[in-house]
């Protein structure tokens, strides 16, 4: 009796690793293809100056996906499909002057991750942490990588690439922040840790 218990749990064990896993794939998927959507457009507000929506999207990935793999994979999957189609910023496709910060959603996940999942604060405080610090990395990957790129100085590529953004970056994580706070439960990451929201 002991046995066939033992088995009927390991089989229903199984089955619903299965499906999770499926799930996971699943939700995997939605949120790239959301990446490559949203990464195609960017907002035109003035002179040499336009807001893409990569970096809202990343933030708002990074909140809802529970495992660093998953982090990793997507953001390195939207950057191998930028190699070949139109899904960067403006349309643009290959290695661009501003390639480094595609590079940079990628190394992000790490440090966004363990922030988000460690730091023993309420998740809202964990979130905008994690996402300031990863903004900084973002910046600075991507400003070194155009500094190398266009051959110019490391100040002339910030205030081409950092500077007239940063007030947008901010304005794109307090959206992150509202939108997760609101989203269903069933697609939330548990990694929000309720026992330290208290």
């Amino acid at each position: 009796m002991n046995a066939f218990f033992f088995l009927h749990f390991t089989f229903i064990r199984v089955i619903i690793d299965k499906v999770m896993t499926t799930r996971r794939i699943t939700k995997n998927a939605i949120l790239l293809a959301l990446l490559c959507v949203t990464g195609m457009f960017s907002i035109p507000l003035g002179e040499n100056i336009k807001v893409s929506l990569q970096l809202l999207t990343i933030f708002l990935i990074f909140g809802i996906t529970d495992k660093l793999v998953d982090k990793i994979i997507i953001p390195a999957l939207y950057l191998l499909l930028g190699l070949v189609a139109p899904i960067y910023a403006g349309f643009q496709v290959g290695v661009t002057p501003t390639f480094g910060f595609v590079i940079s959603f990628v190394v992000i996940a790490v440090p966004f991750h363990f922030l988000y999942r460690y730091i023993k604060l309420r998740w809202v405080y964990r979130y905008i942490i994690a996402c300031l610090v990863s903004l900084v990395i973002v910046y600075l990957i991507g400003s070194i990588f155009m500094m190398f790129y266009l051959n110019i100085s490391y100040t002339k590529s910030l205030m081409l690439s950092v500077v007239p953004y940063i007030g947008f970056d901010i304005l794109k994580i307090a959206i992150c922040t509202t939108a997760i706070h609101y989203l269903p439960e069933s697609i939330k990451t548990d990694q929000r840790f309720e026992q330290h929201d208290q």
